[in-house]
């Protein structure tokens, strides 16, 4: 609560106990906040911080103890689908399909091993290395927490995930990154955060979409510290053609955004590279051939000298979730072995991600050993060497 600011007013937006609420140990479930201006709704664990379309009947609904109807208000879902998408044994792969096409599934479905979320994951854990100890992190326009998971890490749960969109929030909170703190808010508005209250925040792959470029940047400015790091990666270029391009702009564009600290521009392909090779060198200045001709790029502004690093990337001790099959590969299970397939899920999502053959094989073959292994949790060379080829991800629990 001493992080939320109202987007309107400015002013502390306070928990409102003389209203129904619903509180589990430490943690607000459904309840008002108010402000000097207005009141806002806590639904399913998720403060929303707009006031326009659903979240309006949402907040009614709240203030009336009906919170389950509010969460399926904000949803957007039918009474089914919601029954459904409610239903314990739901995975996050049943759940994006039951949300239909238009929720895009191909594309957060198979989110951690695509190349635009390996740059942005090595972009975000070589910036939080530098973030002091205890330092929060915020994850902008976030959707349904695949990069919110990485900062969850590395920034030992200190993390907060915004997005306009409930939907994507509530997945985030029950499958990507259980019980993260989530806010609902519209990123064309001011940020509902109060001043330096972040080391770190991360646009990836949405700031090409927001219209306030100028609001948003400076509001990324106003949210970290002075010793903090602001970045936006995957972020598509105007001076090249992208299939779903949004409002870009040019390189120069993006870099008169921000002021007053050090802001470096770098073309997506070469930190691809960096990353494959083991390592995501912020120290370069890339040309400005390499920039104007990447479809994406990184922006990071900050004002100290340990930002713009070379940094080796160092492999992840332990497992976060289980480890499984990346959701790429159809199996074809023989008595002894077992054939893995690369298999996209749409001609435009291979059009799009087409770089991922860089590092995923075509096809290849495991022991059936290797999958029972894999299956029953035991760590072996063979399953060590198929996680560092993305073969196998560490995947959420009840992720696929």
């Amino acid at each position: 609560m001493d992080l939320i600011r109202c987007p309107y007013c400015g002013g502390r937006a306070d928990f409102k106990d003389s209203f129904f609420h619903r509180i589990d140990g430490d943690e607000i479930i459904d309840a008002l906040l108010g402000c000097q201006c207005c009141y806002f709704a806590v639904v399913s664990g998720i403060a929303v911080m707009t006031i326009e379309g659903a979240a309006e009947a949402a907040r009614d609904l709240i203030e009336h103890g009906k919170g389950d109807d509010a969460r399926r208000v904000l949803l957007g879902i039918d009474p089914d689908t919601a029954q459904r998408l409610e239903d314990p044994a739901v995975t996050y792969r049943d759940a994006v399909h039951l949300l239909g096409a238009s929720f895009e599934s191909g594309y957060f479905l198979y989110r951690f091993s695509d190349p635009t979320f390996l740059v942005a994951d090595a972009v975000a854990r070589s910036l939080a290395a530098t973030v002091p100890d205890g330092g929060r992190a915020i994850d902008l326009c976030g959707g349904s927490g695949h990069l919110t998971r990485t900062l969850d890490r590395v920034s030992g749960g200190r993390v907060v995930l915004m997005d306009l969109s409930f939907v994507k929030l509530w997945l985030a909170r029950r499958f990507t990154v259980p019980g993260c703190q989530a806010v609902c808010a519209d990123a064309h508005s001011p940020l509902p955060f109060a001043s330096s209250a972040f080391c770190l925040a991360i646009c990836n792959d949405a700031f090409h979409y927001v219209w306030t470029k100028t609001l948003f940047a400076r509001e990324m400015l106003r949210l970290i510290d002075r010793d903090g790091a602001a970045a936006i990666t995957h972020v598509h270029n105007a001076e090249q053609w992208n299939p779903s391009a949004g409002n870009p702009l040019p390189p120069c564009g993006y870099k008169n955004l921000f002021e007053n600290v050090d802001v470096r521009l770098f073309g997506e392909r070469g930190l691809l590279k960096d990353v494959l090779d083991g390592h995501v060198n912020l120290a370069r200045n890339d040309g400005s051939d390499a920039i104007e001709g990447d479809p994406s790029l990184t922006v990071v502004a900050g004002r100290r000298p340990e930002i713009f690093v070379d940094r080796p990337l160092e492999s992840v001790s332990g497992v976060q979730g289980r480890l499984a099959i990346n959701p790429l590969y159809g199996l074809q299970v023989g008595d002894s072995q077992v054939r893995l397939c690369l298999r996209f899920p749409s001609p435009d999502y291979e059009e799009e991600y087409r770089a991922c053959r860089l590092y995923l094989p075509e096809a290849l073959t495991i022991e059936r050993a290797t999958l029972s292994d894999l299956e029953t949790g035991v760590r072996s060379p063979q399953i060590d060497d198929l996680l560092r080829r993305r073969v196998v991800l560490d995947l959420p629990l009840h992720y696929s």
